[in-house]
């Protein structure tokens, strides 16, 4: 008997091809199973899990029901499947948790009353920041075009004699843009 090692490497590759191949159908038939377990779990599961990860946990201040560490929070998640499963609905178990635990046990506070105003703060803090935020821009962006425009030079009326200095017509003084026009223009007269 020859042994596989000794044989031709060709079907050495095609053995190992075919362990390589058993193992990768191995751990696909593996995945599916559990992946079908897991969603024909949750599918069981309906919205108590959903609601215990809403609910925040009389027992554990600050944490919901279903990170809450304490036997009595998955004694009451176990309550809340107990009820699903007698066909209660999701808003019937809410009013009954609410009416014994009062409203902490809620996530977030109704959308009604004074408590309307959690929900509206947010969106109005947020535009009014944006339309502050482009107002700003704005103002901004166009002081410095005011100011721009306010630095430029615009060619001055200057007598052609050009021995004359434009006072400016508030005071009596010669201006700095009238110099200036005054010393262009001398300069254009000297080289034409």
């Amino acid at each position: 008997m020859r042994s596989i090692r000794n044989s031709d490497p060709s079907l050495v590759r095609s053995l190992s091809g075919a362990r390589r191949g058993v193992a990768v159908l191995a751990f696909w038939l593996v995945f599916l199973i559990a992946n079908g377990f897991v969603a024909g779990q949750a599918a069981a599961e309906g919205w108590t899990y959903d609601l215990a990860g809403e609910l925040m946990s009389p027992f554990c201040p600050g944490r919901t029901l279903s990170s809450c560490p304490s036997p009595q929070a998955s004694e009451l998640v176990q309550w809340i499947s107990v009820q699903e499963a007698a066909g209660v609905t999701k808003d019937e178990v809410v009013e009954i948790l609410v009416a014994e635990w009062g409203e902490d046990i809620l996530g977030a506070p109704p959308a009604e009353g004074i408590n309307l105003w959690a929900y509206i703060l947010p969106y109005v803090g947020f535009f009014g920041g944006g339309l502050i935020a482009v107002l700003v821009i704005r103002q901004l962006v166009g002081g410095s075009k005011a100011a721009g425009d306010a630095g430029s030079i615009e060619p001055a009326a200057v007598p052609s004699s050009g021995s004359g200095l434009s006072a400016s017509p508030t005071s009596g003084a010669v201006s700095d843009d009238d110099e200036l026009a005054r010393i262009i223009q001398q300069d254009l007269a000297s080289r034409g």
